[in-house]
């Protein structure tokens, strides 16, 4: 199983695609972050869905806060992606409502000093899921439900 990568910063995931795009792009690929538009696009799809499984929400259907009975009071830790089936938008894409919240390659502020981070999180509440939720943060900002998703673009 795969295991979501948490507490990292923009600057941080930043870095890790140009490594990748170094290590593994070969010349043909480029990995980077993908903007805002991209990631709110692939969870909302062509209908404009407030969550990436429809209109209507149910805790059940993605890891957040209340996901599970019981859970609402004590913290929840990361699961391995892919537990929430439901979690998927139209192009099949999973996770991007509960799990890890992730940067953005997109960048906001006269001074361009923050960056918009997108989706809910393991500790978010029901807003926070849905599709068209934006937060700013800091590019070197670190916090626990902080994550990325990566897209891999063709150079050629």
């Amino acid at each position: 199983m795969e295991w979501p990568i948490g507490a990292i910063s923009w600057e941080d995931s930043v870095d890790y695609c140009a490594w990748l795009t170094k290590t593994c792009g070969g010349g043909e690929w480029r990995f980077e972050l993908p903007s805002e538009d991209e990631w709110e696009k692939a969870a909302r799809g062509c209908d404009g869905r407030f969550f990436p499984w429809g209109n209507g929400f149910d805790p059940t259907f993605c890891n957040m806060r209340g996901s599970r009975e019981g859970e609402q009071e004590r913290q929840r830790l990361p699961e391995p992606r892919g537990l929430f089936p439901l979690d998927e938008s139209p192009y099949g894409v999973r996770d991007l409502a509960g799990g890890m919240s992730e940067c953005s390659a997109t960048v906001s502020g006269s001074r361009a000093e923050h960056r918009i981070e997108k989706g809910g999180s393991l500790a978010g509440a029901e807003a926070l899921c849905r599709s068209a939720y934006r937060q700013l943060i800091g590019p070197r900002n670190v916090n626990f439900v902080t994550g990325f998703r990566v897209c891999a673009r063709r150079t050629r």
